[in-house]
């Protein structure tokens, strides 16, 4: 199952709409469609949290699809929590599912425990053209839509919470989606279109949700 989003053409895409049309939504996250996949997903990533905190927070440091994306993301797969399951898809091609899920781990820590956020750990910050070249076809969608999904925290940020605050596999999760539905499309470019799987618009907005938290813990200390 996808979200389909679309903006009608008003004037020339940006380079975030052509960014957002490459997205492989369907392919990142279409084998992981079964309950026992998707908690088996989760499991992965809330164990990465729980074991090493410091180096899930230094994920977001990082941008999607960088080198130093690629060695975290093994460090907190594989390496550290094991393999997602026997016959379960494999991650390797798919960072952006196990991201999101650290990002809602992440999250979730910095809410419920005192001291979480660490001014010196900051999410990455706007990067310049060279910059975003250097990342993957991937990571530079990813990038794209997390663009997307910041504008999604900022019109709705009760909204994400409550679709974050739902089990992925129930269908309240695809309630709060469609509470959502309002303020997706005026967040894309003109002219964009886009159909993004559940898991991954889901990852996205815990990531946008972590960095919003961030940055307004961060002002609020200074």
């Amino acid at each position: 199952m996808s979200v389909g989003v679309s903006r009608a053409m008003k004037g020339r895409a940006s380079l975030l709409a052509l960014s957002l049309l490459a997205i492989p939504s369907a392919a990142l996250a279409q084998q992981f469609t079964s309950t026992e996949s998707i908690r088996a997903l989760f499991r992965q990533g809330y164990c990465a949290v729980r074991s090493a905190p410091e180096d899930a927070r230094k994920l977001f440091a990082t941008p999607p699809g960088s080198k130093e994306e690629a060695k975290l993301i093994r460090t907190l797969g594989a390496q550290l929590c094991g393999y997602i399951g026997f016959g379960f898809p494999s991650l390797e091609s798919n960072p952006q599912l196990l991201r999101g899920v650290i990002a809602e781990a992440v999250l979730d820590d910095s809410r419920t425990k005192k001291g979480k956020i660490d001014p010196a750990t900051a999410p990455f910050g706007n990067l310049s053209l060279e910059a975003i070249g250097a990342l993957d076809a991937k990571g530079q969608a990813s990038l794209a839509g997390l663009d997307f999904a910041q504008c999604i925290v900022a019109a709705s940020p009760d909204g994400v919470r409550k679709l974050l605050n739902t089990n992925p596999t129930w269908d309240s999760q695809d309630k709060a989606i469609q509470q959502l539905q309002p303020y997706l499309g005026p967040c894309l470019p003109k002219g964009a279109e886009v159909s993004f799987s559940k898991l991954v618009l889901r990852g996205l907005l815990a990531e946008a949700a972590y960095r919003s938290l961030y940055f307004t813990t961060v002002a609020g200390k200074n």
